[in-house]
């Protein structure tokens, strides 16, 4: 099949798909609204929020997307709630009540979460049997999209937001920035394997890869400025602190790595694939393993804390506040854990397996199960 073929059927299906959707159509929105706009809330990507609030969760509701969802999250705009499934939809829901209020579908699987700007949707679509994934700008106040950019292979690493642009990181390790607007900037392939979501300052690009090289490119012009072996396959996502990054490996090592003096600061040995992305605090780095441990590691010194085994399977990255660690389970369960002590306090048990990272906006704790369920609780403050 031609490349042009490819695109005219590529743009007929979008058109099919379209008109049997319950258009995202958000009227006397503002431009300025407060939200959690991207995975990990921000480019440095720790799940750290400056509360103190107890183990106690009161469910709100629980409402269901068509698809599954990925390792990721919601997003939250104002009142309006977003989440993106493997279907190829995307919903908003009134985020206190839970309602559904429409979806748009894409003919493709979206496996990376949107990026929110300025009324603006940023998020490619994998398609499901072409070597080939559409970058979308759409404006969900007018329920259209404003622009496409065709991109060779798929996307299932994390998009980040920065300034001036978007930046993606394909799968096979292409790094493509965009405009605000959605137009290509740049792109730079470094040929290898990757399914580590990158970090960024502002400054440059950081990420990992399967020869286990940590990867570092300039944000205005696309330059790899690093590219070094340091560790086994890299497959979790990486959380970034000022000039530290952390991360783990396919072998269980989590290292504390100094990307300004290209150095390795410390690494500690978990014992099992880390596929979760590592939290922070002022004094601590937390990981889970797929065998179900989770570790908290002293950031000066690399030296273990604590480590509690939950006989289950970490592959969510937790949500990490002043008092408490919410870890999901992907065995049905999501556990309260007191982050000086390192004990469970508390566990909540949940019909299907929990695969979204709980994120905290303004008093209520958002996470997601299998099948597409996503549950809202209410958190309450600590006296």
């Amino acid at each position: 099949m031609g490349f042009l073929r490819k695109i005219f059927l590529h743009i007929i299906s979008i058109a099919l798909l379209y008109s049997c959707s319950q258009p995202i159509i958000l009227k006397n929105m503002s431009a300025e609204d407060d939200g959690y706009f991207i995975f990990g809330k921000s480019n440095v990507r720790n799940n750290f929020e400056n509360i103190s609030i107890t183990e106690y969760l009161q469910p709100l509701w629980v409402s269901e997307t068509s698809g599954s969802q990925a390792n990721n999250s919601v997003l939250i705009y104002g009142k309006y709630l977003f989440a993106a499934d493997l279907s190829g939809r995307i919903y908003v829901f009134d985020r206190n009540e839970g309602k559904q209020l429409g979806y748009e579908k894409f003919p493709g699987a979206i496996s990376a979460n949107p990026v929110i700007y300025k009324l603006k949707l940023f998020f490619v679509v994998n398609e499901r049997e072409e070597k080939y994934s559409t970058f979308i700008h759409f404006d969900f106040v007018n329920g259209k999209i404003l622009s496409e950019d065709l991109i060779t292979g798929s996307v299932t690493n994390e998009l980040l937001l920065l300034d001036d642009g978007i930046v993606v990181v394909t799968d096979s390790g292409e790094i493509i920035k965009y405009n605000l607007v959605g137009t290509r900037l740049w792109s730079t392939k470094t040929k290898t394997t990757t399914q580590s979501s990158p970090v960024s300052d502002g400054k440059v690009i950081v990420f990992g890869n399967q020869l286990g090289e940590i990867v570092i490119v300039d944000c205005n012009d696309g330059t790899i400025k690093y590219k070094e072996k340091i560790a086994d396959p890299i497959e979790s996502g990486i959380s970034m602190e000022s000039d530290t990054i952390y991360f783990g490996d396919r072998t269980g090592k989590i290292y504390s790595f100094d990307i300004d003096k290209k150095k390795i600061n410390w690494e500690y040995n978990t014992g099992s694939n880390i596929k979760s992305m590592p939290v922070f605090d002022a004094n601590n780095v937390i990981v889970g393993n797929l065998a179900g441990k989770v570790f908290s590691i002293d950031k000066s010194s690399g030296e273990k804390n604590w480590m509690i085994n939950t006989q289950g399977v970490i592959n969510t990255t937790p949500l990490l506040t002043n008092s408490y660690l919410y870890q999901p389970d992907l065995n049905k369960k999501v556990h309260v854990i007191n982050k000086s002590l390192g004990e469970i306090v508390k566990t909540y048990d949940f019909e299907r397996r929990l695969k979204l990272m709980p994120i905290y906006y303004d008093g209520i704790i958002y996470l997601g199960s299998d099948k597409g369920e996503i549950h809202a609780f209410q958190t309450f403050k600590m006296n």
